[in-house]
């Protein structure tokens, strides 16, 4: 008798906390996002919650910057390193790419003791100007310099944000940027997002990461929408080398929509209902993540 297969996680978005060690401000009732139900989030994340039941095992992750302290970002790496965390792992810490550039070389070189695997700014909102500001230009050859991923997170319907990112690619080849949560695709921009993908496609340094389908409607009304996600799955896996393609889970936001168990498996009946192989399954789950954010396997 044959011994089933097990499918590695290697899950490159996921956000640990624990309310009284941090800030987080943007947790609290009174402070944006006014999502609908962010009573759910409002409890510690440890990885000791992260379950994962056969065929699927968790063989490694990153942590995302969740706001711990973003005056002083070192402190939610100096947390991290502080967890019970058995499988292999590394961290993205936040990097506030407003600042003047003397700030921010200041605050890299205080993340750097505690070998982060790169940094992010989340460039939605009001903040998206910040994507387009000289800083970002001025701090991307010492991300490169150190190995630093910068995790871009925007939205693909917007040309100018299109742009921006081929310039960094193109500027900065040694540089590697990590597009969060599919470029933020939307239905209603669904044919923006896919002229967006196509043109980020020969650029070898992007990558993306397949997660916050959560986010459409965030709350307790986002309920899960497999053809939504199919659809964004053949869409990318038709124009990008699975080689710069993963899965991840935005974990625990992902939890509006199921258990962390019920995600992946619905990841792994989309994709292969899509034809997707045990190779490329096990490249988007796993392999990707490791090479981009230098994991080691134990």
């Amino acid at each position: 008798m044959t011994r089933p297969e097990v499918l590695q996680i290697v899950d490159p978005h996921l956000h640990l906390w624990q309310l009284s060690a941090g800030q987080y401000h943007w947790l609290q009732s009174a402070n944006p996002p006014a999502w609908p139900d962010k009573a759910l989030l409002q409890h510690d994340y440890s990885v000791a919650k992260l379950e994962l039941k056969p065929p699927f095992k968790l063989a490694a992750l990153v942590h995302i910057e969740a706001g711990f302290d973003n005056s002083a970002p070192e402190r939610e790496l100096a947390w991290i390193a502080g967890q019970q965390i058995a499988c292999p792992h590394r961290a993205v810490a936040f990097l506030d790419c407003s600042l003047p550039i003397a700030q921010i070389q200041q605050n890299l070189q205080a993340l750097l003791p505690y070998q982060p695997a790169g940094v992010r700014h989340i460039f939605e909102g009001d903040d998206e100007c910040w994507l387009h500001a000289p800083q970002l230009l001025n701090i991307a050859p010492r991300l490169a310099q150190h190995k630093l991923v910068l995790e871009v997170q925007c939205s693909l319907a917007s040309s100018k944000n299109v742009a921006r990112i081929q310039q960094l690619a193109q500027q900065f080849p040694d540089l590697t940027l990590v597009l969060n949560h599919a470029g933020l695709a939307r239905p209603e921009h669904f044919h923006l997002w896919q002229q967006a993908i196509q043109m980020l496609a020969p650029l070898p340094n992007v990558a993306m990461k397949l997660s916050g389908w959560e986010m459409l409607n965030a709350g307790r009304y986002s309920t899960a929408d497999p053809a939504w996600q199919q659809q964004v799955f053949a869409a990318v896996l038709s124009e990008w080398p699975v080689e710069r393609l993963m899965l991840a889970s935005n974990y625990p936001l992902c939890l509006w929509q199921g258990s962390y168990q019920q995600l992946w498996r619905r990841y792994y009946q989309l994709l292969t209902k899509l034809g997707l192989g045990s190779a490329g399954w096990q490249q988007l789950s796993a392999g990707t993540a490791r090479a981009c954010y230098r994991l080691t396997e134990e």
